[in-house]
């Protein structure tokens, strides 16, 4: 999987959020990408996945060869944002047989892998998500992305609302599920994106600084 951007740019109510990036991003790679607070970098993440489009420039997904647009390229990337709703009504063991009709699984049986990482009884796995604390459901959101069998995986700010033992199952998300995904991480705390040996900074004036 390569994406590659070519003089990419956004702006709203006419500020650029970011201009002029122009990289390829390939599997394998792990990216963070760096900015204050209303940067630009969740917007830029977003722009990946095909859910924003850019006001300058181009961008193009490619898959072995094939070059699908942007209303194809969901199945390809998975997404964990705090933006992100869950369906409420639904419990975790719903959840997950439904996203798995959808995106396959990297492990055979992702209820169980789910519930043992995040620690979840089966008594929670069958209660509504509208019950869970604000942590349950990042856990949920990290897990349901992270296990996932797509090339790209996309974090936006993935340890808001986790505790200590939250922070264990991103971590272990990272080191057992990563390997040959590009992964993205927009964020502004080291320690959601130690791992990465690429950064692409936002600064204020919307310039790009990329460190690859």
């Amino acid at each position: 999987m390569k994406i590659t951007l070519e003089n990419c740019g956004k702006s709203y109510n006419r500020k650029w959020l970011f201009r002029n990036v122009n990289s390829d991003f390939k599997s394998g790679e792990k990216w963070a990408f760096l900015g204050a607070n209303g940067s630009g970098k969740s917007t830029l993440s977003l722009l990946f996945a095909g859910q924003v489009w850019p006001t300058e420039g181009k961008i193009t997904w490619d898959i072995d060869g094939e070059k699908p647009d942007a209303g194809h390229i969901f199945s390809y990337i998975s997404l964990a944002s705090p933006a992100m709703e869950l369906p409420e009504e639904f419990s975790v063991k719903e959840l997950i047989q439904m996203h798995g009709k959808i995106k396959p699984f990297l492990v055979q049986n992702a209820l169980t892998s789910i519930a043992d990482l995040c620690q979840f009884s089966k008594n929670i796995l069958e209660k509504p998500i509208v019950n869970f604390s604000s942590g349950m459901k990042q856990r949920v959101k990290l897990c349901i992305a992270g296990m996932s069998d797509t090339p790209v995986l996309l974090l936006d700010e993935p340890l808001t609302n986790l505790d200590e033992n939250g922070k264990r199952v991103y971590q272990n998300i990272i080191d057992n599920y990563c390997k040959n995904r590009l992964v993205i991480i927009a964020s502004n705390r080291k320690d959601e994106y130690e791992f990465c040996d690429k950064t692409l900074q936002i600064l204020a004036d919307g310039s790009v600084v990329l460190n690859h």
